[in-house]
């Protein structure tokens, strides 16, 4: 998998959008899908940004595995990597945390907005 689509995943997991990963980056939307779509090359700086975000660590990112993720929650051993670990976290807690995460995201994307309408 390359890592455009393991960033674009990872997003996806935890339930962010291009425009925010984009806004955290300081980056356009549109230069933020060029990630995603292995359009330009990530520096390693920029690779590091991207997993502070995600709350993952780089080689997450480079190794990152979609079925073993998506197998995992069907799994009930305790073998796991980070990343499925935190997709159990926020199992265990109930959907608090991704709730948290969705209003804090809505909360800057209507900044965003009020911004642009000034």
């Amino acid at each position: 998998m390359s890592i455009g689509v393991s960033i674009k995943k990872l997003r996806e997991l935890k339930n962010y959008t291009q425009a925010y990963m984009a806004a955290q980056l300081n980056l356009s939307v549109s230069g933020y899908g060029k990630i995603e779509r292995d359009e330009t090359e990530i520096t390693i700086n920029r690779l590091k940004e991207i997993a502070r975000i995600l709350e993952v660590n780089e080689q997450t990112i480079l190794g990152f595995n979609e079925n073993i993720v998506f197998n995992m929650s069907h799994n009930t051993t305790a073998h796991a990597n980070g990343v499925v670990q935190n997709q159990q976290i926020i199992q265990d807690e109930g959907w608090r945390k991704a709730i948290e995460t969705l209003e804090n995201e809505n909360k800057f994307l209507k900044a965003l907005l009020e911004k642009q309408n000034k």
